[in-house]
């Protein structure tokens, strides 16, 4: 799947994660915050991309990404810092470990083979974990957005490793990158965040 793809329903994903907490309990900026989270979650896999086929469009996406956290730290700032002073709460030592932890995953999953240990079960148990340390309410965003990556990835002819250090992969080869069921997801993405925002109006 591609970069675009990745990241609207790494959004989509993100805001259903927040639409849990019921119908208008979930505050624009909170609605924010989780599209950003799960766009990122989208992302995080693919840390381990060195040469794509789709340059451009990889760059165009998180370029995407990019503008939905700029979009998520106004939108924070405009409500007064909630999520912020929701990771003070944990305490400086569980922030600065979870930072830590977070740049230990990246290196792991950029100095990884492509849809091996980026994509695994481990990587977003990893990250989940490292985001509830940073900011616990960011933690289901990132690791539903990462999810949907991981389900995406595997409807491929491609597959991944999501048992990995296994090296048998998963592929449901339903897919190809670019395809008519691409299209399809991307649009459901789109659909589900639309209607989860305008839910929640």
């Amino acid at each position: 799947m591609t970069g675009k793809t990745h990241v609207i329903v790494g959004a989509a994903a993100g805001l259903a994660a927040a639409s849990a907490l019921g119908p208008g309990l979930a505050s624009p900026a909170a609605l924010a915050c989780a599209a950003a989270g799960g766009a990122l979650g989208g992302m995080l896999p693919d840390l381990d991309v060195r040469n794509t086929a789709h340059p451009l469009q990889e760059r165009l996406a998180r370029v995407g990404c990019a503008v939905l956290l700029v979009f998520a730290l106004g939108a924070e700032a405009a409500a007064g810092w909630p999520l912020a002073r929701r990771a003070a709460e944990a305490g400086l030592d569980a922030v600065a470990a979870g930072a830590i932890a977070l740049v230990a995953l990246g290196c792991a999953a950029r100095l990884s083979a492509h849809r091996g240990f980026s994509h695994s079960l481990a990587a977003l148990a990893g990250f989940a974990a490292a985001t509830w340390l940073v900011c616990p309410p960011l933690a289901a965003p990132v690791a539903t957005g990462m999810a949907s990556h991981l389900a995406l990835d595997a409807l491929t002819h491609r597959g991944l490793r999501l048992l990995w250090p296994a090296r048998r992969g998963l592929s449901l080869s339903l897919c190809r990158t670019d395809g008519v069921v691409e299209a399809c997801c991307l649009v459901a993405g789109l659909a589900v965040a639309a209607y989860v925002v305008l839910l929640a109006l």
